[in-house]
Order: structure tokens, then C-alpha cells, then sequence
């Protein structure tokens, strides 16, 4: 029988994994622009597609922040970030991949390392 804290732990894990894919569901649903139409009248696309306000909002929001028009992109990088976000986010990934590379050797090193001690356990020697 599990004690009680493992009961509590299960019950807190449902709990935020529920939370999460209804948040997840929601926001699938506002980024699409879905939720203005689903609910009340369950017709899910109302609008002609779903960048049909797309321009009026950027500019509402220009408008609202007096961002001039130089300080506007015109040349995107490479999957439409820019290149320094790109290149960002490509050290990251290599940083990640590297640290995961590390904790693997390291993890071999250790279960070698173990594995030496528990021969020289079994076989009595001291060194």
C-alpha cells in the first residue's frame, strides 16, 4: 500500500497535468481565435481566416506605442526569427546537447566506477 504522501503526490500530478492540457486547449483555441465563436454560438470560425484582423491589430498596436516606422523589420532571417534570435537559439540547442552528452558520460563513469568497487567488495581486496 502506498503511504500517504505518495497518495498526495499522485492526486497534485493529475491535478497540474488537467490544469496544463486545459490550458494548452485554450490556448490553441484564443491563438486561432476560435474562443470568440465556440462557445456561445458553436460555430468555431466565424471569421474568413485566421489572420483577418491580423493587420488592423499590428497597427492598432503601432498606433498605441508610437513605434516609428524605422524601427520596423523588413528583412526576416531564417524561419522568419531574426538572425540573432537564430543564432541564439542555435548555441542554446548546442549548449543543451552538449550538457546532455556530459551527463551521459558521466553516468557511465559512475556506474564503471561502481561497478569496480562492488568487485573488489565481493573479491576482498582492499586496493
Amino acid at each position: 500500500m502506498l503511504p500517504m504522501y505518495a497518495k498526495k503526490l499522485r492526486l497534485v500530478c493529475l491535478w497540474i497535468l488537467i490544469v496544463a492540457i486545459t490550458g494548452a486547449a485554450g490556448g490553441a483555441l484564443w491563438s486561432t481565435g476560435a474562443s470568440k465563436y465556440a462557445f456561445p454560438s458553436g460555430a468555431v470560425f466565424a471569421e474568413t481566416g485566421p489572420d483577418a484582423h491580423d493587420n488592423g491589430d499590428i497597427q492598432w498596436f503601432k498606433d498605441q506605442m508610437a513605434i516609428s516606422e524605422k524601427y520596423i523589420q523588413e528583412q526576416t532571417g531564417i524561419w522568419g526569427m531574426s538572425w540573432g534570435h537564430f543564432y541564439t537559439m542555435a548555441f542554446l540547442v548546442l549548449f543543451a546537447l552538449g550538457a546532455l552528452v556530459v551527463f551521459v558520460q558521466r553516468q557511465r563513469r559512475t556506474r564503471e566506477i561502481l561497478e569496480i568497487i562492488r568487485k573488489e567488495m565481493q573479491n576482498g581486496d582492499s586496493g
